[in-house]
């Protein structure tokens, strides 16, 4: 799983030596002008971007986003507030194309389609399409889907992974993965399928999390998240890509600050556990492909 994970961050990379950014062009002169960066974001996407308990907006890409906003204020020079937008599978592509949102980081999936639309910052996970199944069903591998019925959210690269490697597969579309959840629950499909990540977190919010399962063990499909920026906006996205590359590195080379970031989330105490050797070894992968950022810039 290590590799596969590392050659997908290779595949998505561009072999460049990475220059500080400039601060030439629409979205940064408008973030200049107004103080605000405006970042689409999920409020389905445990633990990447959620509404918790008290009602605050929270998640790693969350995190992200703010690792952004302190480094673009501390390069204007000037405060910079974060503005958070609620997006959607069927919303986030027009919402960053008519210039409503800067930004959107939750769990996208970079795809070349949608690259025509969109621009895609470089990765900062990845994961891969499985289904959430109740305990016993002895689903799980891609032969088993045949004419069963699996909940889908429309415009996802989870339903396209099913659709195209199990076409006998039922698909029933949901609006989001809590619907999803409930069908699931109350028997309607047999199967919800989304982000392996993403059924970890959703699986707790179950009324009874024990009976349910997140199969099957590796992916059908491979899948890297990126932030989506609009199109031909290099300094826009080589400010964010600067900031991701200094927070793999952080997790990487175990500095504090970011390490910790990482473990709220996926640490062994966090919400949903995550491989920091598998982590490890994609972020470098990225890395890799970029000038190493002076440790004194953490």
């Amino acid at each position: 799983m290590i590799k596969k994970l590392s050659i997908i961050a290779l595949t998505l990379c561009l072999a460049v030596t990475y220059q500080s950014p400039s601060w030439a062009g629409k979205v940064l002169d408008k973030i200049k002008q107004t103080g605000v960066i405006t970042a689409g974001t999920r409020k389905d996407a445990i633990p990447f971007a959620y509404v918790n308990e008290q009602g605050k907006w929270v998640g790693y890409s969350v995190d992200i986003l703010e690792i952004i906003r302190k480094d673009v204020e501390k390069k204007l020079g000037k405060p910079i507030k974060l503005q958070l937008v609620e997006v959607t599978p069927q919303n986030r592509f027009e919402k960053i194309k008519n210039g409503s949102i800067d930004i959107e980081c939750a769990s996208t999936t970079f795809t070349w389609e949608r690259d025509k639309q969109v621009d895609f910052t470089i990765s900062y996970f990845a994961s891969g399409t499985k289904i959430l199944v109740k305990k016993g069903s002895q689903l799980g591998t891609i032969e088993s889907l045949a004419g069963r019925k699996v909940g889908v959210i429309p415009n996802t690269t989870n339903e396209q992974a099913i659709k195209i490697q199990q076409p006998a597969a039922k698909l029933v579309t949901v609006k989001d993965r809590n619907e999803g959840l409930k069908k699931l629950e109350t028997g309607e499909i047999e199967a919800f399928a989304s982000d392996g990540i993403l059924l970890q977190g959703l699986k707790k919010e179950a009324k009874n999390p024990n009976s349910l399962d997140v199969v099957p063990e590796f992916p059908y499909a491979y899948e890297s998240y990126s932030c989506m920026i609009p199109q031909d906006e290099s300094a826009w996205r080589d400010t964010i890509n600067y900031s991701l590359v200094k927070f793999m590195e952080g997790i990487i080379s175990d500095q504090p600050k970011t390490v910790t970031i990482y473990e709220k989330w996926f640490g062994d105490e966090g919400v949903t556990p995550y491989s920091r050797e598998i982590i490890n070894e994609y972020f470098q992968g990225i890395v890799n492909s970029y000038e190493w950022i002076p440790i004194v810039d953490y």
